[in-house]
């Protein structure tokens, strides 16, 4: 992901200046142009700004702020406080620099004219484009109040949701973690006194188990080799990178991701969850189905399920349904079958928009689930992973000292 900065103008010549982060300058040259924005011009925003540097908080808005920021601009929309004085009080209570400036910004903007929606797009990094178009729904049906309300649950089930991922992923992480440790420590410093007791009895040479850690252990203690291997990792997180700038390189490393045991499960879940969730909220808020199936699609983080998304919108396009698009390009049923299915019977009953939000609920749940099941369902892998390096280890120590006292014998 890059961060560009961006000149347009709207249909009614009202210039607009604005950064927005983006996986590709195309990516967000489609983006401006679904908004029916004409691009002035574009650049990717590759300076160094020592103010925004100390203004800026690391890893974006948290969303609990969001959350909150949200919730307070309905409460007060709804007791009818004027939208420019709701701004002007959230800059005035607010204690983050950051966000503070991005107020301050739409206040001038909206006091410009544009409407909320346009003033939190200028701004970016607050709110993601399928929240941006809700909000301009929330404005034309004048119902702003509750939709900023929808938008603010939406969030939160979208942090319980990280939360939960989060969270069951912590227990692993510490496994492997501490395993890597123990391991290093072994290599570096365990093994090196093994090999001298060994060597000293007059030994020249070592088993090959423990020859291959020995010199596994002087590579991690010898500087050249670790200067290659931080070129190596640089160049391979490098190469990973620049794959992933690229349609075919992202879109193989997202598939790979899929098949990565337990947590492809997690990651195929809880994009079709986000799928009926979003879909839903656009559909109920009164954003044409054609429209709501590409903003859904393009807030999607991964590129098999966008690629499903936006191409079954060229069969709606053609008149096909939701369902028969989805069913055309599931690729190895990224959607479950039974989800497509469900879909069209919304479809043909005219209920889509209450059938996806009792199916994003399903979904969730479901996602929770397995989240909360992970560390059962890790726990043969971390015992046989680490099983395997204690029995590895214990060979490479006690073998040359099983070897040395059946000399002394």
């Amino acid at each position: 992901m890059a961060f560009f900065k961006y000149i347009v103008t709207t249909s009614a010549g009202q210039r607009i200046e604005g950064e927005k982060e983006s996986p590709s300058k195309d990516d967000l040259v489609n983006y401006l142009q679904s908004q029916s924005f004409t691009i002035i011009s574009i650049n990717e925003n590759i300076g160094f700004n020592l103010q925004k540097v100390f203004q800026s908080d690391v890893g974006g808005l948290p969303l609990n702020d969001k959350v909150v920021l949200l919730k307070q601009l309905s409460t007060m929309v709804g007791a009818n406080i004027p939208i420019i004085q709701a701004i002007d009080i959230l800059v005035q209570q607010t204690d983050k620099k950051s966000l503070k400036t991005k107020l301050q910004n739409m206040y001038k903007s909206i006091e410009a004219g544009t409407s909320l929606a346009e003033a939190f797009q200028k701004e970016g990094g607050l709110l993601s484009e399928v929240h941006l178009n809700l909000l301009a729904a929330g404005e034309q049906s004048a119902n702003l109040n509750e939709m900023l309300e929808k938008i603010a649950i939406d969030l939160e089930k979208s942090k319980a949701l990280k939360g939960k991922i989060t969270g069951a992923l912590i227990y692993p992480a510490i496994i492997f973690g501490a395993i890597i440790v123990v391991v290093f420590l072994m290599i570096t410093v365990m093994i090196p006194q093994v090999k001298d007791l060994y060597l000293s009895l007059g030994q020249s040479e070592l088993p090959a188990v423990t020859q291959f850690l020995v010199s596994l252990g002087e590579a991690f203690n010898n500087p050249v080799s670790i200067f290659i291997m931080v070129i190596l990792l640089v160049s391979a997180f490098g190469l990973y990178k620049y794959t992933n700038t690229t349609p075919k390189g992202s879109e193989a490393i997202d598939r790979a991701k899929l098949k990565i045991p337990i947590f492809g499960q997690l990651i195929q879940k809880s994009e079709v969850a986000q799928f009926c969730r979003l879909t839903s909220m656009l559909a109920k808020s009164g954003i044409q189905i054609i429209e709501a199936i590409e903003i859904v699609g393009n807030a999607s983080g991964n590129k098999v399920f966008k690629n499903i998304i936006l191409n079954s919108k060229q069969e709606v396009i053609k008149g096909s349904t939701i369902s028969l698009g989805i069913a055309k390009y599931n690729e190895k049923n990224a959607f479950p079958i039974v989800l497509v299915r469900i879909i069209s019977t919304g479809e043909e009953s005219g209920k889509l928009d209450k059938i996806l939000d009792d199916m994003s609920a399903f979904y969730e749940s479901e996602v929770q689930q397995l989240a909360d099941n992970l560390t059962k369902l890790m726990e043969p892998l971390i015992m046989v992973i680490a099983g395997g390096l204690v029995g590895f280890l214990a060979i490479a120590v006690y073998l040359p000292i099983f070897q040395v006292g059946q000399l002394v014998n």
